[in-house]
């Protein structure tokens, strides 16, 4: 609830406000801009787009509750943009800088294996951009089914589905079976 009392606040100019939700908002955005883009400039180049777009236009946002779903927007657009622009160059994280940067798998127990052997993006490397936005969002940030298709704009049976396939695509990867 605090954090939509600083959305509301930030929404009328208050800049103090803003870099609030901007540092609460911070880890999500990294997650998101990582699992599309792979050269650390790139990653840092969408969110501080992505932060610049926000804070001219926060005042545009009509209901305070829509801001998670309106910066992923944003960033999601940025990335794109990105993407498009270079080719995208492969980031190595460490195990020891996912433990470092606090940021801990969610969700099944196989998944949770995979990565204490690998970084979790090395192992949905091999995954597309958008494939690896889902995942990314459902076992880094804890986003439920609905929140990622309202953010996504996906059919929600649709993307469960879509969870199923790529859960399946990563065990037939690294040899997990159900």
């Amino acid at each position: 609830m605090e954090i939509l009392l600083e959305i509301k606040a930030a929404m009328k100019g208050d800049k103090q406000a803003f870099n609030n939700v901007i540092n609460a908002y911070e880890r999500k955005l990294y997650i998101i801009a990582r699992s599309r883009l792979s050269n650390n400039e790139d990653i840092k180049d969408a969110i501080q787009e992505t932060i610049m777009f926000a804070y001219i236009n926060l005042k545009k946002l009509k209901d305070a509750t829509k801001f998670n779903s309106w910066i992923t927007s944003i960033l999601l657009n940025n990335c794109k943009k990105i993407y498009s622009q270079k080719e995208a160059k492969e980031l190595e994280l460490s195990y020891d800088e996912l433990e470092e940067n606090n940021i801990h798998l969610k969700g099944d127990s196989e998944i949770k294996s995979l990565e204490e052997n690998q970084s979790f993006f090395d192992i949905i490397d091999f995954l597309k951009p958008e494939d690896r936005t889902i995942i990314s969002m459902f076992y880094l940030d804890g986003y439920t089914t609905r929140e990622i298709s309202v953010i996504l704009k996906l059919n929600d049976s649709t993307l469960r589905s879509r969870i199923s396939s790529i859960k399946e695509k990563i065990r037939q990867r690294y040899g997990k079976e159900e």
